[in-house]
């Protein structure tokens, strides 16, 4: 386990037994499940797990949940990709963003999910293809 140091509440990163005093941080609680995105005047949570794919549409990104229905966002793909965990989440094209769980099948330059076709780009495939390669 790793001490939170209250001071600066920064991580200290040296390991104590688990009879000391101080508060702990679990990097298993701390993971992300959702995110908030501004729509209209509102902000929305967005379930991760809900997220079939991400595609962008100039300055706006459209998420396609699982159950068919869409959410327009008014953001860049970059500010949406710097909030998405970046082991859970992956950038195939530069209009898409997939994650990595709801991928079925990858077949030369194409990923298929449940209800989709996503292109893999060319300038994004040195990235995304050692992900889905057999070890």
């Amino acid at each position: 386990m790793v001490v939170l140091n209250q001071r600066y509440g920064r991580y200290s990163g040296k390991k104590v037994s688990d009879s000391c005093d101080h508060q702990y941080i679990n990097k298993k609680e701390n993971l992300v499940q959702h995110i908030f995105v501004r729509v209209d005047y509102s902000l929305i949570k967005v379930v991760l797990d809900d997220i079939l794919y991400i595609e962008g549409l100039d300055n706006y990104f459209k998420i396609h949940y699982k159950n068919g229905k869409t959410l327009l966002v008014r953001m860049s793909m970059k500010g949406v990709a710097e909030k998405l965990p970046a082991d859970e989440f992956i950038r195939v094209h530069r209009s898409y963003i997939v994650p990595l769980s709801k991928v079925k099948l990858v077949r030369n330059k194409t990923i298929y999910l449940d209800s989709a076709e996503i292109p893999i780009g060319t300038n994004y495939m040195d990235t995304v293809m050692p992900l889905f390669k057999e070890k």
